[in-house]
Formats: structure tokens, sequence, C-alpha cells
């Protein structure tokens, strides 16, 4: 049985700003599950959530040197929790605060050190798929005629839209060879961190435009930056996104205003 959560943070951190209202056991199978057993007297005043999660379970069994929370829990390591909630981040519509819980836990654990398990990351990536269903991402694989044919009621051409906010939109440097829209790790790898950042609210930007104009800047550009990291960043920029969620999470200007703006002293017909 092994503790995750809130609980297995502050064992590790106690200045963890929430307290733990359950505990949260992860065993390798549902009868597992069926089988455990955890003292009454011990945890009568806590609820206790178990999870079946073989990935998990087995790559604890491969990594045994851990200490021990007590009523035979193993606890993971602050790499592992760290790696287990970026995992879930990614993907999957979660409920808002849930989703919003794990963006703040993996903040304080990188704060705190923590540094991703990429073979377990997407071991564990893999394995959601199999409980949520695949992960619905946005097809890069395009002509930037056939991504942006959708159903989208904005009237303005995509890319256009790209070059209002810079005349060589930073996307650009990043596109694979040959390719339109689909972006090259090894090219973004090559960014400055100045150059990821633009990168990242460049996009978000446009498609917050695209989507919810309508809606006041700020709440726009962050309802957009998560839908990015869960539906259309690629998993290696999702990643890079959450690792720096706090210098990208709000706009650095009005750009619905901006964008407005440049449309309405441009020619570009609708």
């Amino acid at each position: 049985m092994i503790l995750i959560g809130s609980s297995a943070i502050k064992y590790w951190f106690p200045n963890f700003p929430r307290e733990p209202k359950d505990l949260d056991v992860v065993v390798g199978t549902e009868k597992d599950k069926a089988n455990i057993s955890l003292s009454k007297k011990t945890w009568e005043d806590t609820r206790v959530e178990v999870l079946v999660n073989p990935v998990l379970a087995k790559y604890v069994e491969e990594h045994p040197s851990r200490p021990d929370f007590g009523q035979g829990l193993d606890l993971l390591l602050v790499n592992e929790l760290y790696t287990l909630k970026m995992s879930h981040a990614i993907g999957w519509k979660l409920e808002n605060n849930s989703w919003d819980k794990h963006v703040f836990d993996i903040q304080f654990l990188k704060n705190k050190g923590a540094k991703l398990i990429k073979p377990l990351f997407f071991q564990l990536y893999e394995y959601w798929e199999t409980v949520h269903g695949p992960n619905k991402r946005s097809d890069l694989d395009m002509t930037s005629e056939e991504f942006f044919d959708n159903a989208l009621d904005c009237p303005y051409d995509h890319d256009w839209l790209h070059t209002l906010l810079k005349p060589t939109p930073t996307f650009t440097k990043v596109l694979k060879e040959g390719a339109e829209v689909d972006v090259s790790e090894e090219k973004f790898n090559q960014l400055s961190e100045e150059e990821k950042e633009d990168l990242v609210r460049e996009e978000v930007y446009i498609m917050a435009f695209e989507r919810f104009s309508h809606m006041w800047y700020p709440y726009a550009y962050a309802r957009m930056l998560r839908k990015f990291v869960i539906g259309h960043a690629p998993i290696w920029e999702a990643i890079w996104i959450l690792e720096n969620w706090p210098k990208l999470i709000h706009p650095k200007f009005n750009f619905v205003k901006l964008l407005n703006e440049k449309i309405n002293e441009s020619n570009q017909p609708a």
C-alpha cells in the first residue's frame, strides 16, 4: 500500500499549506483493494480512498528503499509525487478544483526541488489513457488550412492574427522541416527561455482571441492556457508550461484590445 496525495506531501514538507482531509492510498490490483485493511482505531477520523494503479505499485516495488508511514503504508518520494501530479494534470479535464490543486501542488513541489522522472511520467500517462480514455490532443500533422478548418466562429486567418502580434511569429522558429503546424521539440529546446515564453503566450493569445474574445481578457487567457495544456500543446511543451506556470499564468497586456485595433487598421477581409 502506497500513500500519495497531500498527506504524503505533508510528511515531506510540514509547511505544506493545505491540511489533508483524507488519506489517498494506492494498491496494485482490484484484488488488493478488496483485501485492504486499515485500523479503524488509527484512521477513524480520516476518510481513506483506495485507488488502483498498477504502474505506480510496480515502480514502488522495484524501488523499495523508502520510509514507512505506518500501518504498512509506503511513501512516495518527492520526485515520484511530482511526476504523478504532472502525469495527471496533462490531458484530462478533471474537476476545476481538482485540476487547480494538482497545479498548485506541482508548483509547491518544484519550488522544493522536485524533478520529473520521465520514464515514470510516460508510463503513468499511458495508464491514465486506459482509465480515462485516449487523450484527445490536437493533431499537428496537417497543413495550416486543414488544421484551422474547424467550427470556430472567428472569421480571421489564424496565422495572419499571429503577425498582428509579431511580424515574424515565434512559432515559425520551431516548425518541423516542411511543416505548417507541427513543431519540433529539438528546435524548442534551442530557444532561449524568453523565446519559449513568447511562443506559448503568442499561441494562447491568438487561441483565446478566437474562442473567448467576449470575455475579460485575463480570464480568457487563463482559460485558454489551461485548455492548451490539457488538449492542444505537444506533451513536451505542456510539461514545460506546467514547470513554468507562475510566469505564464497572467497575460502581459490586453491582447483582445490590441488585436481588435490591429484588425480595424487593416484591410483584412472577414
